[in-house]
Parts: C-alpha cells; sequence; structure tokens
C-alpha cells in the first residue's frame, strides 16, 4: 500500500526538527573516521560526510510512495525503516586498503543493536547490465565513551558508513545521480552504455593507481631530508623494519616523533635506541605496557606489537617525559591517543623505579 500523505507531512516535518542531531552525528563520525582509522594507519584516503537535506527526504519518501517499493504506515515506522539520515563516505586511494579500513571501522565504532559492528558488501558487478557499483556499507553507532556532553542525546542513533575506492565513488555517485534519482523510467540504452564504459575506466583506473602509488613509496624510500608527512615517514622507515607492519598505527609514531622534533630517520633511530637491532626485546617490553594498562583499567590504549606501535615504545622507553612536556606545550583542546599513552608510560615507568628501588633497599638491608 502506499505511504498515507499525512504520514510523508508528519515525518519531513519531524525531521525537520531532529536534522541538526543527525548533522551532530554525521560529523562525529567522519571526525573519529578520519583521526582514528585514515590518520592513524597511514592510509591514503578521503573522508566525507553529508546529512540528507529535508528536500531530498521529501523526494525519497514520494518516490517510495510512487513506485509502492517500501510502505510505512506511521511516522515511527519511517524512521525505524530509513538508516541514511547521516552518511560517511571512506573512498581510499586503493582497493587494498579496505580490508583495514573494515577492521577499524569494527574496532572503532559499535553496531546500533549493541556488540559489533557488521559490514554489508554491496559489490553488484555485472557487466552485462552495466552495474559497476562497489562499495561495503556499515550501520554504526558512536561507543559509549563518546556519548557524553554534546554527544549524549545520540545514544541510538545511526550512521551509515560506506567504504569503497575513490575510483568507485566516482562511478558510484554519478550512477546515483543519473540513473537512481531522476523520475522516470531511468537511463536509456546510450547512458547505460556509457555508464558500462565509464565503469570499465574506473576498474582500470584502480589499478593504475595501485601501481602509482607503489612507485611514489619506492621513490620515497630513497628521498632525503625532513619528513614530509606520514606516508613519508612510513616509506623511509619500513626497510628498517620489515618484520612490522609498519602503517599499521603509524600516525601515533610520527605525532611522538614530531613532538620530539625528530625531522628524519636518523634523528628517530637515535632516540630509540636499539630498536632496528633488538626489535624482539622491545616488542617484550610492549608486551609488559600493555599488562600494566590491563591492570589499570586502560585496556583501550593497548599496542599490537605488529605494528608502528613498536616504535612507539622504544621512543616512549626513552623519551616520555619529554613527550609530556611538548604536548602540554600544544595544549591541544582534545586529548589525543599520544597524551595519553605518554602519561601511562610515565607512570609505567615510575612504578618500576619504585619496584627496582625497594628491591635494592632490601639487597642493600640484606
Amino acid at each position: 500500500m502506499p505511504i498515507p500523505s499525512e504520514v510523508i507531512v508528519e515525518a519531513v516535518d519531524r525531521y525537520g526538527r531532529e536534522r541538526d542531531r543527525y548533522l551532530k552525528l554525521a560529523a562525529r563520525v567522519a571526525d573519529l573516521a578520519s583521526t582514528e582509522i585514515v590518520e592513524k594507519n597511514a592510509i591514503r584516503a578521503q573522508v566525507t560526510s553529508r546529512t540528507k537535506t529535508i528536500r531530498s527526504f521529501e523526494g525519497k519518501l514520494n518516490r517510495f510512495a510512487k513506485s509502492g517499493k517500501k510502505s510505512f504506515a506511521s511516522v515511527s515506522e519511517v524512521f525505524d525503516g530509513i538508516s541514511d539520515f547521516a552518511g560517511v563516505r571512506i573512498a581510499t586511494y586503493r582497493p587494498e586498503d579496505q580490508e583495514m579500513v573494515r577492521e577499524e571501522i569494527c574496532r572503532v565504532f559499535r553496531d546500533p543493536c549493541g556488540g559489533e559492528v557488521v559490514p554489508d558488501p554491496k559489490d553488484a558487478i555485472d557487466f552485462k547490465m552495466a552495474k559497476f557499483y562497489r562499495a561495503i556499507h556499515f550501520q554504526v553507532c558512536l561507543p559509549d565513551e563518546e556519548l557524553v556532553g554534546d554527544y549524549e542525546n545520540l545514544r541510538g542513533t545511526s550512521c551509515e558508513i560506506q567504504v569503497c575506492s575513490m575510483m568507485a565513488h566516482v562511478w558510484n555517485e554519478i550512477e546515483h545521480d543519473i540513473a537512481y534519482k531522476p523520475e522516470g523510467n531511468g537511463p536509456e540504452k546510450v547512458e547505460k552504455g556509457l555508464l558500462a564504459s565509464l565503469g570499465h575506466l574506473t576498474c582500470s583506473g584502480d589499478a593504475i593507481i595501485t601501481r602509482l602509488l607503489e612507485a611514489t613509496e619506492l621513490r620515497l624510500e630513497q628521498q632525503t631530508g625532513d619528513f614530509v608527512d606520514v606516508h613519508d615517514f612510513v616509506a623511509r622507515l619500513r626497510a628498517s623494519f620489515p618484520e612490522l607492519e609498519l602503517s599499521v598505527n603509524a600516525g601515533i609514531a610520527f605525532e611522538i616523533s614530531q613532538l620530539l622534533n625528530l625531522t628524519n630517520p636518523g634523528r628517530v633511530f637515535a632516540a630509540a635506541g636499539a630498536v632496528r637491532t633488538d626489535v624482539a626485546a622491545v616488542r617484550a617490553r610492549l608486551q609488559e605496557f600493555n599488562a600494566y594498562l590491563q591492570n589499570f583499567g586502560s585496556s583501550e590504549l593497548q599496542l599490537n606489537g605488529r605494528s608502528a606501535d613498536v616504535l612507539t615504545v622504544a621512543l616512549l622507553d626513552r623519551n616520555s617525559a619529554a613527550v609530556s612536556m611538548a604536548i602540554e606545550d600544544r595544549r591541544s583542546t582534545r586529548p589525543t591517543r599520544a597524551a595519553g599513552l605518554a602519561k601511562r608510560f610515565r607512570e609505567f615507568l615510575a612504578i618500576e623505579g619504585d619496584a627496582q628501588n625497594t628491591a635494592e633497599g632490601s639487597s642493600n638491608g640484606g
């Protein structure tokens, strides 16, 4: 049965009153995706957010009513049945990075029903039907620790995240505007043929971009002088740590290096001690720190012994006081993960020092 006109009017009116909440949600989800997923793992990607306009929401309901594809008997059914009021898109330069993004989304966010986020792959490539839509969809809520202050009224409100390659993003957007939004019978034969040609080009483009970035990384490995950005940081240090996935959590190691004015590989190695020659020893140190974090209720800060966290621990083990001082001088308005790690590492070293002094005192007394 079609959607009653009064339901459409009331739903649009309600959305007009509540849209500010969705704007706030989309902005915060995009911010977390940028800092906790893309920057933290040195992923080349663009993060964008959007919230449905009142006009587009009304148009969507009118299309549903006209086509009969969906039926809503009440306003509450409308809001239960439409999940993309707030949306975030993560467009990676390389398709190969989407798996890491998927893992990180499941780590950072929560499922609307509680528990872990469930990915919903939407790859629908069909050459004969000129279909080239490629994306992974996620329905997410903010984690409990985010639901404080201004974000407290977002509890239970969900946001759609779409993950795709940059080239797939181009096709998805164009096809959506041409084939989905217009009224009528949709694209004709010529349009479908051109969409198919564009789809093939985007698939080829993915492969070309991957090769381009591989060539860029080879060039960066030979570069000298100061680090340009986190990607340069990873490229120039990767060869020294073949046993690590250096791009994972590289954002924190790079931030700490910047705080310590470690602007090139030589300075990083000098400040980090013997990490290049004895990664196993630093990993053992990392596990000791993880045990401390677990015991003192900060398990959310635990580190990954196969990632750039090994370098982070090597730097903090010798420079945590300097890092904390640099963070205080910077006076960031929002605490960073690097700040939390530096604070906890100083406490960890202090407890170690106290234990060592006690042991030495007992030995001397004996």
